[in-house]
């Protein structure tokens, strides 16, 4: 008996869980990220944002990426949520078929963009210019970000 219960134990501990995969819900993060060549935060609680997400906003002309926002969103399956995510932008988040994902950008109310793609392979990023001396970026992931506003990826 003690055999069997301990071959149960190592049998459950060596199943990964993806995180959400028992209930169906799905787990998104999304990031506010102001790029600037101003080494001042844009804001007194922005933190930088980490390497990982650096090296994929290198294409772009800043030298410092700022992350101002977070939001952790679960979604189960064709379910949608909004997050304002500055002033005059929204992002909604949607799972429209099973494994499949709408992301869209609103401007004071207006689509601008939308995006389907994977949920496995779920990493978006929109940006513009918000100043002449700084741009904005809306990050949708699912891998979450390091630490809690602190040595984010």
């Amino acid at each position: 008996m003690k055999r069997l219960a301990f071959l149960l134990l190592v049998m459950m501990a060596a199943t990964p869980l993806r995180a959400g995969a028992v209930d169906g819900s799905e787990t998104f993060y999304v990031q506010l990220i102001r790029g600037t060549d101003d080494v001042t935060p844009p804001t007194p609680d922005a933190q930088p944002a980490g390497p990982a997400l650096c090296r994929r906003l290198q294409m772009f002309k800043w030298r410092y990426y700022w992350e101002v926002e977070r939001h952790t969103v679960v979604l189960n399956a064709g379910g949608r949520s909004r997050q304002r995510i500055m002033p005059h932008r929204e992002v909604e988040i949607a799972l429209s078929t099973p494994g499949e994902m709408i992301v869209s950008i609103y401007a004071d109310g207006k689509l601008t963009r939308r995006r389907t793609q994977a949920v496995e392979s779920a990493f978006y990023i929109a940006g513009g210019d918000s100043e002449p001396a700084q741009s904005w970026f809306i990050v949708v992931r699912r891998d979450n970000p390091a630490g809690a506003q602190g040595n984010l990826e």
